[in-house]
């Protein structure tokens, strides 16, 4: 049992882990309700959520790479699901900007190890695993907003269940990890699979000029992902005219798909390669969000959706891969940035497209969203396949 726990662990902690970060997008809605909030400063939340974890991230995976530090896992998912349980007991806006900042913490902290450990045990392959451990976010992301929907339910008491998983995740992980000499997550390869791993590692070199291009492609998939994540039930409610109630679903169904097929991409990217999925991912994403923004009734909402998702999450393991190999010898640094900036780095410029949002409306600064992917299309054409 617990074989089967080591290797399936690192998705299901990242879907422990996404459970809070998917709700915050959920909540705004009900931010805007119950605080008066408009677009920029329902956005300015999101920003506070993802400014610390964009800088701390690629600092803790280059800790990741020098020091094997493993309870970051359970210790990072714990500070972000108890954040957003005592939203429950926020009872101003800088107080829901401080507990979203929290959780952010929580986020740098769990992800670069967590990605690590799946480099270090599942390296032959590759793509799938890390496919996998992708669809364990995603997964997340697609039942916080189911949770969070509670509130417009329960009331805001509801977030607390957000404790209790987190407190599942922990007893599921010390079960797991901490017996009989296997404190150490990265312990969970064979003795074999650890040498060939350390043989190749002396051997790796890295790519900087690479890395650096696909920064271009790593920001615009981060852009495309947090900005849909936040406006998703605000365009259902302004352009479909659903309950606000019903919002979250739609974000669910979003990131519902996303799990699928975030897994399809890893999957993908064996047989293509890990550019080419991503080049497909962009030439997809960019007409079907035009259908998506535009369109005005509840068929064609979600209809555009699937080629929309497909466009943004098929991408996300295949990079994640690709980060990897270009910095081969500082993988946990290169997993902080795709990984970590890879959802974060859209959350700083959320709270302009809101802006946008108050001057225009919302269909307006979701416009924006096209020259982003071009960006990211253009970039990927740019990076060769490393070897």
């Amino acid at each position: 049992m617990k074989r089967i726990i080591r290797k399936y662990g690192p998705p299901i902690f990242h879907c422990i882990n996404d459970f809070g970060q998917g709700s915050l997008a959920a909540l705004i809605p009900f931010f805007i309700t119950n605080f008066g909030l408009n677009y920029y400063q329902s956005a300015f939340i999101i920003f506070c959520n993802t400014v610390v974890a964009s800088i701390a991230q690629p600092i803790l995976g280059y800790a990741a790479d020098r020091w094997r530090v493993p309870w970051f896992i359970p210790v990072g998912f714990s500070v972000t699901l108890v954040s957003i349980s005592a939203i429950a007991i926020a009872t101003s806006y800088e107080m829901i900007l401080a507990l979203s900042l929290l959780a952010g913490v929580g986020a740098a902290l769990f992800h670069p190890e967590a990605a690590l450990l799946v480099n270090r045990t599942q390296s032959h392959e590759l793509g799938n695993a890390m496919g996998r451990f992708a669809v364990g976010g995603s997964a997340g992301f697609a039942l916080g907003p189911l949770l969070a929907g509670g509130v417009y339910v329960f009331g805001g008491q509801f977030l607390w269940v957000f404790t209790i998983i987190a407190l599942l995740g922990v007893l599921l992980y010390l079960y797991a990890f901490m017996g009989e000499g296997e404190a150490d997550t990265a312990d969970t390869a064979d003795t074999g699979n650890r040498e060939s791993h350390s043989k190749v590692l002396s051997t790796a070199t890295n790519d900087w000029a690479s890395f650096g291009k696909l920064l271009f492609v790593i920001a615009s998939r981060s852009i495309l992902f947090s900005v849909l994540a936040i406006f998703i039930p605000i365009l259902y409610i302004t352009v479909i005219n659903g309950e606000a109630s019903a919002s979250s679903l739609a974000l669910t169904a979003y990131f519902a798909m996303g799990a699928v097929l975030t897994y399809m991409g890893g999957a993908l990217s064996d047989r293509l390669g890990f550019l080419k999925t991503v080049r497909l991912g962009n030439l997809i994403f960019l007409p079907s969000v035009l259908v998506f923004i535009f369109v005005s009734n509840i068929w064609g909402f979600f209809g555009a959706m699937i080629p929309m998702a497909f466009g943004v999450f098929s991408q996300y393991g295949p990079i994640t891969v690709l980060g990897q190999k270009y910095l081969a010898k500082n993988a946990g640094f290169a997993s902080g940035i795709t990984l970590g900036l890879g959802i974060t780095l859209g959350g700083l410029v959320a709270p302009y497209i809101g802006h946008l949002a108050d001057i225009y409306d919302v269909q307006t600064a979701l416009m924006t969203l096209i020259p982003v992917g071009v960006i990211g299309l253009l970039m990927s054409f740019w990076l060769k396949e490393p070897k």
